[in-house]
């Protein structure tokens, strides 16, 4: 397993993200074409990508971007790789490079996966590292419900 850095994406790089993404997060926020996945990433600025590679088939991601004058982030990561402590890697290489870390986080356990389990909650492992949750700041997209949360070295 290891990381690969890049500014920019490929095709099939694009096309492994989507499917990861389809796969791991819940489906009411699938991204249906890769012209949909596509537009999401256009509308992210300043991006600066960290695949998760094993045997040259991504993983994982990590993302950071720059949204309203701040600094966001997004991770998803196969659920076989989940518990393995890849996550705390990313965040703790992220740590190194940015000062303050923003993201949003689902509390609930409340929606399904594409292949019809339920999407757990990453809460408890966002606490463990010591992000800060900001219960009042909420984000609601296609049906969608969650929190703030943040990281400052």
């Amino acid at each position: 397993m290891h990381f690969f850095k890049t500014n920019s994406l490929n095709l099939s790089q694009k096309e492994a993200l989507k499917n990861l993404w389809n796969a791991e997060y819940p489906r009411i926020i699938q991204h249906k074409t890769i012209d949909d996945f596509d537009r999401y990433l256009n509308s992210l600025s300043e991006v600066n990508h960290t695949l998760v590679l094993e045997n040259n088939n991504i993983s994982g991601w990590f993302a950071c971007f720059s949204r309203d004058n701040e600094q966001w982030f997004l991770m998803i990561l196969n659920h076989k790789h989940q518990g393995k402590r890849i996550g705390k890697q990313l965040i703790e290489k992220a740590k190194q490079e940015y000062t303050i870390l923003n993201g949003w986080v689902v509390c609930d356990n409340d929606y399904k996966k594409a292949d019809g389990t339920t999407y757990k909650s990453p809460v408890g492992f966002y606490k463990k590292l010591g992000f800060t949750f900001f219960e009042d700041i909420t984000l609601d997209a296609s049906g969608l419900k969650a929190i703030k949360i943040q990281l400052k070295r």
